[in-house]
């Protein structure tokens, strides 16, 4: 995979109902280092670890600090966890912010972190929370300079795809398609878009969040298991 190509999904956001759990289930099941927070989602009673996974990707778990945050009422509403959004690096947010308008995605946030400017845009009209990251420098992100953890024996070293259900993926798929300015293929009878050099593939489902993530296995790893659960999002080692 070529690293640095615009979008970049940089974070698969997983929302926890038990952190502890899914946080050693990553670490057991692909090798990771313990991961480190954002001390800013602490100010909105969210819980998180992140995780580095190779150069460019991270997996990022979301948990409630108190019953009364939101993500432990979505984490309840979907059975104790699951895919809850990305975030996207992107050049420039004006013709992201254009496009949206255009397929009526709503903006929830659009503000300053760390001075960059980040949009989210509504879950409920993408399936999924999307956060538009605008870091105009492919090589940067916001957690170049974080001291964590490493591993020594990393069992992945890279996201490749998504899959997001939803009642609906052919309709779901096209609003993707226009916010990402990008065809909408069919592969194996599954309807995906590109997004940059990583994939987001859309699924028929009741449960409208992110069911599937696929990771690279690093060279030379055996895996103990291809296909991994944690926190109900299935990963498939490849």
């Amino acid at each position: 995979m070529k690293h640095g190509t615009f979008p970049i999904i940089r974070q698969v956001i997983i929302g926890a109902g038990d952190m502890e759990k899914a946080g050693q289930q990553m670490r057991e099941a692909f090798g990771l280092a313990r991961g480190f927070a954002d001390p800013l989602l602490e100010g909105i009673n969210m819980d998180d670890e992140t995780f580095r996974v190779g150069g460019e990707s991270h997996l990022e778990l979301v948990g409630a600090l108190t019953p009364e945050a939101p993500i432990a009422k979505w984490c309840e509403k979907v059975g104790g966890g699951g895919g809850y959004g990305l975030a996207i690096q992107v050049p420039a947010l004006g013709p992201f912010m254009e496009r949206a308008e255009s397929i009526g995605a709503r903006t929830i946030e659009d503000i300053v972190v760390y001075d960059r400017r980040i949009v989210q845009l509504h879950p409920g009209d993408l399936g999924i929370l999307v956060e538009l990251d605008e870091i105009p420098e492919a090589e940067q992100w916001f957690w170049d300079d974080v001291e964590a953890d490493v591993s020594e024996n990393p069992v992945i070293d890279d996201v490749l795809a998504v899959e997001i259900s939803n009642p609906d993926p052919s309709a779901l798929a096209q609003k993707w398609s226009t916010l990402f300015d990008v065809p909408v293929e069919t592969v194996d009878g599954v309807l995906q878009v590109s997004i940059g050099a990583r994939t987001a593939r859309f699924v028929e489902g009741d449960v409208k969040m992110m069911t599937g993530c696929e990771v690279q296995v690093a060279e030379g790893v055996l895996p103990d298991a291809r296909e991994v659960t944690v926190s109900g999002v299935a990963f498939t080692l490849v």
